[in-house]
C-alpha cells in the first residue's frame, strides 16, 4: 500500500485528513482531497461549493480544477486510494462519474489542466496530452529527478483569447536548470524550446505568472528567489528570501503579476514588489552604496517589501505545517494549511511613512485578517 505525500511533501504528521489542496487557475476556488473524497470552495469569503464522499476507499491524494467548470484532474493518495496511483482521472462532476483516465508506467506526482491540455509529472518525465476524448499524446519531455512533480503551467488563452501563451516549465535534464515550452497549439507547431541556467543546486519550486511571460524559481537552498522572462530567459529580478537554508513550500504570483509571495518551512510569509511601484519598495541592505571593492554581494540583496513570521494563534508558537498559496486580490493572500486543516487570509497593510537617506517611503506590513478551519478534516 501506498500513501501518497500530501502537498507534494515528505513525511508530513498529525492527524489531519487532508492530502491534499490546490486553487484553481484564477484563484477564485480551491479544492480539497482527503480520505474520503474531495470538497470545493469558495476562496474569498471560504464557502463550501462541492463536497463529494468517495466511501472508505476513496482516498484523493493530488485534486486540480479547471477554472470553475465541472472538470477536476483526480490522482488517488491516502491510505485507501480510490484510484491507482499510475491513473489520471479526469472527472466530470455533472455526472459524478470520470470522463477520460490516463495509465502510466509510475506513479504520477503531479498534474496541471487547461482548456485544450493535459499536463502529467512523472519522475523523469512529462507527458503533454490534449484535452479529447480520447486524449491524444502530444508531446513528452525527459526532466532531472523529480520526486516532488515539480512543474509550473500558465492558463494560457481562457477568459483572454489575447492571451495565447501556454507557458510549461520544468526541471530540466541538468541539475539547476529549468526548461521552457510553449504548449499552446501555436506553441507547438514553432517547437520552441528554452533552458533557463536558473540555479546551482536542484530546483525546488516554481511559479508562473497568469500572462506566461514570467518565472519564478527557488532552488533547494532556498535563500534566493529568481524570476527570468519566458520569451528570452533573461534574469529579470533576484530576490534574498533569507540568509539560513530553507524549503520553499509555495510561491505565486498576484493576479496581476505585480507582486510574488513566498513561504517557507521558517514559516515565513515574504511579499516582493515585480514592479516599479514607488510605494511598496522593496527593502535594501545599508550598506548598499558602499564603493564597489569593499562591498561583498550579499549587501547588493533585495529582499521583500513586507513580510510576517507566521504562528498558530491558539497557542502563540510556531507552525510546523506547509501550507499552499494563492491571492484573492493584490493585497490580499490565503493559505491553506494541510496539517491544521484550515484556511488563512493576511492582508497586505500600510503601516507608517519612513524616512531614511533625505528619502521617505511608505512601510507596510501582513496582518492576518480572519481564518477559518476545515471542520471535520482539521485535528
Amino acid at each position: 500500500m501506498n500513501i501518497r505525500k500530501a502537498i507534494n511533501e515528505p513525511d508530513t504528521t498529525g492527524s489531519s485528513k487532508l492530502l491534499c489542496a490546490s486553487f484553481n487557475q484564477d484563484q477564485s476556488c480551491f479544492a480539497v482531497g482527503y480520505e474520503n473524497g474531495f470538497r470545493v470552495y469558495n476562496t474569498d469569503p471560504m464557502d463550501l461549493k462541492v463536497k463529494r464522499e468517495l466511501g472508505s476507499n476513496g482516498g484523493i491524494g493530488l485534486i486540480r480544477m479547471l477554472y470553475r467548470t465541472n472538470y477536476l484532474a483526480l490522482i488517488g493518495g491516502g491510505k485507501n486510494p480510490r484510484f491507482p496511483l499510475n491513473k489520471a482521472i479526469i472527472w466530470d462532476d455533472l455526472k459524478t462519474k470520470d470522463a477520460l483516465n490516463l495509465n502510466f508506467y509510475s506513479p504520477v506526482l503531479n498534474i496541471f489542466l487547461s482548456r485544450t491540455r493535459i499536463v502529467v509529472v512523472l519522475n523523469n518525465k512529462i507527458y503533454v496530452h490534449g484535452f479529447n476524448s480520447p486524449p491524444k499524446n502530444i508531446a513528452q519531455y525527459e526532466t532531472f529527478d523529480n520526486p516532488l512533480g515539480i512543474a509550473a503551467l500558465s492558463p494560457g488563452a481562457y477568459q483572454d483569447q489575447a492571451s495565447n501563451l501556454q507557458i510549461l516549465a520544468f526541471p530540466a535534464r541538468v541539475m539547476g536548470q529549468i526548461q521552457i515550452v510553449d504548449i499552446s497549439s501555436s506553441g507547438q507547431e514553432r517547437n520552441l524550446v528554452s533552458i533557463i541556467k536558473a540555479h546551482k543546486s536542484k530546483i525546488r519550486c516554481l511559479a508562473l505568472n497568469k500572462a506566461g511571460t514570467m518565472l519564478a524559481s527557488a532552488s533547494e537552498t532556498g535563500t534566493i528567489i529568481r524570476i527570468h522572462s519566458t520569451q528570452t530567459c533573461s534574469l529579470l529580478y533576484e530576490f534574498r528570501r533569507g540568509l539560513d537554508r530553507a524549503i520553499i513550500y509555495s510561491m505565486e504570483f498576484s493576479q496581476n503579476g505585480t507582486k510574488l509571495a513566498v513561504l517557507s518551512d521558517k514559516q515565513t510569509l515574504h511579499v516582493f514588489n515585480i514592479t516599479n511601484n514607488q510605494q511598496q519598495v522593496n527593502k535594501h541592505h545599508l550598506l548598499k552604496n558602499l564603493p564597489g571593492l569593499l562591498r561583498p554581494n550579499y549587501f547588493n540583496s533585495t529582499w521583500s517589501f513586507c513580510s510576517v513570521h507566521l504562528k498558530d494563534e491558539e497557542t502563540d508558537s510556531d507552525l510546523d505545517d506547509r501550507g499552499v498559496l494563492g491571492w484573492s486580490s493584490e493585497s490580499s493572500i490565503i493559505i491553506l494549511w494541510k496539517m491544521k486543516g484550515k484556511w488563512e487570509k493576511y492582508v497586505i497593510v500600510e503601516k507608517d511613512e519612513v524616512n531614511s537617506g533625505g528619502e521617505s517611503f511608505k512601510k507596510f506590513e501582513l496582518v492576518r485578517e480572519g481564518w477559518r478551519s476545515f471542520g471535520d478534516l482539521n485535528e
